[in-house]
């Protein structure tokens, strides 16, 4: 092996992140450093000392001399020897085998044993037609390849059945082939009929998803026009997806989800090329480097699917299969330098933990604080100072490694990272001579969150360097990296593109519950909680950590342990106790992982039969963090099984939606306090009184591409919308209480945002957080975004031309809000001066919609509203004080009520001080609001709008030029008509 120093690659992330770093010393596995007179005599030059710095990296203008003397140029004989566990080779080695298909992992293995409701029931529209001869096309091509292939099998079983000497029918593989040939024909069958007659109601139930699963759904449901022409596209790929679906157990879709079949096949294809290419004579690995494929998954953050990828990909080209991911290489490597996950934890050994951490997989790695107990109004330039600080101290550490003034592990690690590495490479090739003459195809699963970490970007280089020097002495290998998010990250995105500068990077977002998802939006009644094969990844994740935990504690014991094995891991997937949802639904920290471990070995040793048991101890705690105001014993509450039982009756998709935690920057942190979820919004437009052409109009443009989705898959509905709507008018008319009411009915979440929320006193931190309300309104989508007293905000720039900030905060807006569109937000801005927003703001507002001051029946109907749980005395009229209301808009109503309710009670507070009597003073059942209580809620509460204000003649002038009264022929008086109630006045 050719000794190798570590240098950090040109290619360094945008936004690396460090730990706490302790280097033991101690040279790991069974050997021991070399004496002196084993190092190099040809030293290098002495440099000035350094200092060490609190993580334990040497910080100067180089190594630091006493180190440089200790640890420099060992001979690589010295070094001690590498044996890797049998776990490993067991697990994540795997010699190809044409009689031996490739096993699905647990995840989806598991998936195979639940049921599935067909998704392909037409829904009767518009587009019915469209999409039944979409189908009909479809399946009609499948099934003609299908009988064709059915014949030649027939044909071959005949000539098998003449020749004595063929036994090849006997052969459990290709009569289970056969068969499987059959269900595809008769499945294809059913369906094209069907299509032909798409008025019959037919539900299928699969377990294993077939062939046409998620990808054709996916085509019909996405609302776009040319059914037809996108099926086309993919009976292009149906050889491809019909002869996978023959040759292996579970079909294509099975195993990738909802990936797209061309990308599949695509990959497929051009890592076999990159196994059997050959480096060219003038490669050199010490100044090239071999570009590698990469595929990143967003929408899911399990490892299930990535992995049956790379294990299909090897046995397609024939190679054998090295499969690594994070928590590997912390683990071998860490523990050959001297770090254990149990007692001696470094960045190496935690480096697993570290990426799931940069994934947003552990809890830890979430700010799971509640918002409103966070500081947010802490001393800012505490803040900006640390903040500072810590992105200096970054970007000279980066320097330095660029300039090469001091590495990350010293000379000798560096050499004992080379080694292991170097061995897991060739581990393949370990007793099996075979193996030497096949491919090698090296999986690296988390190879995005690696490249976040000084240490893993290093481990990174290493790799591709050996790699390169294998290939170059005639190995033929590849390496393919992937990664698996359910969310982006900013960092995340920076260090793909940072790979994308110098390899193949393909991403895709995948989303495994599609069909299931569709299936409840269309209200099909739904007996059982689907299975979630992110949380069923998340589980096995958890339970491998026990795994190597237990390694880690007592490295010469089984690693067998009772409670871990296979059977166990199912019996949790399907448990009905809530309890085991901890281990579903994020990675558990290594803290966590030591104490479960710690019982497991405790458990195995006293022989106790409950596999279970183990886990009893920490779930009895609930959560570790318990923040001010928190109730854990709201956590205890009774739920549905996560995987296989009935769901509780609150247990909805939207409340699993609303659980959800997102991934938010700081910047998204600030404005999510304006966040409103679906399930916490109460108001509906029956508890807002308005007219109904304006609830109607708000009907229209939110709610009803959801009732109708068929009226929006086609023509114009479906390229463009309507993202957003004005409503102006005096104010206390109920602007805030409709965008409410329009979130409700359309059951999106709300988003909240005022110039409080925006507006910051440091330069450029304004445009951030108006960047921010928009990135969260994606990820919150379906969502609201209701901006009230825009006036404050969107403010017309001709109005502020000494304040260049402002016409900044304008640009933003308009910038970020054209990248709208192609989002299920939807834009409400309320203000009471629409004439002083700015003319680019208004003309992205199409739909403008006055919210007028109520007329007297309109008053009427608010004051029974706002009344409907008091009992008033047979002398109150509300028709005659609605007649004497005018100029109250809704919300001075709602205050004289309350005005007159506080009246009465203050009555009775009198009442109750004058009694004398041998018995206290008995209060009223329930109060009674007379005339008297009126009247003084009448003096004490006048109208908050006269027919004198400016701004109510503004707000007439501008319905005339923008609003309905501009489309009016009739010029009437504004809203509730001043001269018919000028009577009432002069009373």
């Amino acid at each position: 092996m050719v000794p190798l120093t570590v240098r950090l690659s040109t290619r360094i992330p945008r936004a690396i992140h460090t730990s706490a770093i302790h280097l033991n010393n101690r040279s790991g596995g069974n050997g021991v450093q070399p004496a002196e007179d084993a190092i190099d005599n040809n030293d290098e030059t002495e440099h000035q000392p350094g200092t060490e710095t609190s993580g334990g990296r040497w910080r100067g203008n180089a190594t630091g001399s006493m180190r440089a003397r200790q640890q420099r140029r060992r001979q690589v004989s010295a070094l001690p020897p590498v044996e890797l566990h049998q776990s490993f080779l067991q697990t994540n080695v795997s010699h190809y085998s044409p009689q031996e298909p490739p096993r699905l992992p647990i995840a989806l293995a598991e998936d195979a044993k639940h049921p599935k409701v067909s998704p392909l029931s037409i829904d009767q529209g518009p587009s019915i037609k469209q999409k039944s001869e979409a189908l009909e096309t479809y399946f009609e091509a499948a099934l003609k390849r299908l009988l064709a292939r059915g014949h030649e099998l027939a044909v071959d079983l005949e000539k098998s059945r003449l020749d004595k000497d063929d036994r090849r029918w006997e052969s459990p593989e290709i009569i289970a082939r056969a068969i499987r040939v059959g269900d595809m024909t008769v499945d294809s069958a059913m369906h094209l009929i069907n299509a032909i007659y798409p008025t019959r109601v037919s539900e299928y139930s699969y377990k294993v998803r077939p062939f046409w699963w998620s990808h054709v759904p996916k085509i019909l449901n996405s609302g776009l026009p040319g059914h037809r022409d996108q099926l086309s596209s993919l009976v292009a790929s149906l050889d491809d997806q019909l002869d996978f679906a023959e040759q292996y157990e579970y079909p294509l879709p099975h195993v990738i989800a909802d990936l797209p079949v061309d990308t599949f096949i695509a990959l497929r294809k051009l890592v076999a090329r990159e196994l059997l290419a050959s480096p060219p004579p003038t490669f050199d690995y010490k100044t090239s480097k071999r570009p590698i494929t990469i595929l990143a998954v967003s929408g899911y953050g399990g490892k299930s699917i990535s992995e049956a990828v790379g294990k299909y990909f090897a046995h397609y080209s024939g190679a054998d299969l090295i499969q690594l991911d994070a928590y590997d290489l912390s683990e071998l490597v860490g523990d050959y330098l001297g770090q254990n996950w149990a007692f001696s934890r470094g960045p190496l050994s935690m480096l697993g933990f570290r990426a799931a951490e940069l994934n947003g997989k552990t809890a830890g790695g979430r700010d799971e604080r509640p918002l409103e107990s966070r500081d947010d109004d802490s001393d800012a330039d505490v803040g900006i100072t640390t903040s500072n600080s810590s992105s200096s101290t970054v970007v000279e550490e980066l320097q330095k490694l660029r300039q090469g003034e001091y590495e990350s592990f010293s000379k000798w690690e560096n050499l004992k990272i080379d080694k292991i590495l170097d061995q897991i490479i060739r581990s393949a090739s370990l007793g099996s001579p075979q193996s030497r003459t096949r491919p090698v195809l090296i999986h690296l699963q988390d190879i995005i969150e690696l490249g976040m970490t000084i240490e893993g970007s290093l481990l990174i280089s290493r790799l591709r360097a050996l790699a390169d020097i294998a290939w170059q002495q005639g190995l033929q290998i590849a390496i393919l990296g992937s990664s698996s998010c359910e969310q982006h990250s900013e960092e995340y995105l920076n260090t793909i593109r940072e790979f994308v500068a110098n390899d193949f990077v393909i991403t895709r977002h995948v989303q495994p519950d599609y069909v299931e998802r569709y299936n409840t939006t269309k209200g099909n009644v739904r007996t059982q909680i689907p299975f979630h094969l992110q949380k069923a990844d998340y589980l096995v994740e958890n339970v491998n950590n026990i795994t190597r935990m237990l390694r880690a504690l007592d490295p010469e014991s089984s690693s067998e342990v009772s409670g871990l094995s296979l059977e166990s891991i199912l019996t949790y997937l399907r448990s009905s106790n809530p309890k085991f949802s901890m281990l579903q639904t994020s990675i558990l920290p290594a803290p966590e992982i030591y104490h479960l471990a710690c019982a497991f070995k405790s458990q195995d040793k006293a022989g106790a039969n409950s596999s279970q048991s183990g886990f009893q101890e920490r779930f009895s705690l609930g959560r570790l963090q318990q923040w001010h105001g928190d109730n854990l014993l709201n956590e205890d509450r009774a739920e549905g099984d996560v995987f296989n039982g009935t769901p509780s009756a609150s247990d909805d998709s939207t409340t699993m939606e609303g659980r959800a935690t997102l991934k938010l920057n700081e910047y998204e942190k600030r404005i999510a306090s304006g966040q409103i979820n679906r399930e916490n919004l109460r108001t509906t437009f029956s508890d807002v009184h308005a007219p109904p052409e304006t609830i109607s109009a708000l009907k229209l443009l939110t709610s009803l591409s959801l009732v109708r989705p068929d009226a929006f898959s086609y023509g114009v509905l479906a390229q463009d919308k309507i993202s957003g709507c004005l409503l102006y008018g005096p104010p206390g008319t109920g602007k805030t209480m409709l965008a409410k009411a329009v979130a409700k009915e359309s059951g999106a979440n709300m988003l909240e945002v005022s110039g409080a929320s925006i507006n910051d006193k440091w330069v450029g931190e304004s445009e951030k957080l108006i960047r921010a309300v928009f990135t969260l309104a994606k990820k919150l989508t379906p969502c609201v975004v209701f901006i009230d007293e825009a006036d404050s905000l969107l403010a017309s720039r001709s109005m502020f031309t000494n304040r260049a900030s402002h016409r900044e905060h304008i640009n933003q807006f308009l910038k970020e809000w054209d990248g709208m569109e192609e989002t299920s937000a939807f834009i409400m801005v309320a203000t009471n001066r629409p004439f002083d927003l700015d003319d680019a703001v208004l003309r992205r507002l199409p739909r403008k919609i006055l919210v007028d001051l109520p007329l007297e029946d309109d008053r009427l109907a608010i004051l029974k509203l706002q009344l409907k749980g008091e009992v008033l005395d047979d002398s109150v009229s509300l028709d005659e004080y609605a007649k004497r209301t005018p100029y109250y808009s809704g919300s001075d109503l709602k205050n004289m009520c309350v005005a007159a309710a506080m009246a009465a009670v203050e009555e009775e507070n009198e009442a109750a001080a004058k009694h004398k009597g041998p018995h206290p003073f008995q209060y009223p059942e329930r109060r009674i609001l007379q005339k008297i209580h009126f009247e003084k809620a009448l003096k004490s509460i006048p109208a908050s709008i006269n027919e004198d204000m400016v701004s109510l003649k503004l707000i007439r002038k501008f319905d005339e030029e923008y609003g309905n009264r501009k489309r009016s022929a009739a010029k009437s008086n504004m809203g509730f008509g001043f001269a018919e109630d000028k009577r009432h006045i002069k009373r």
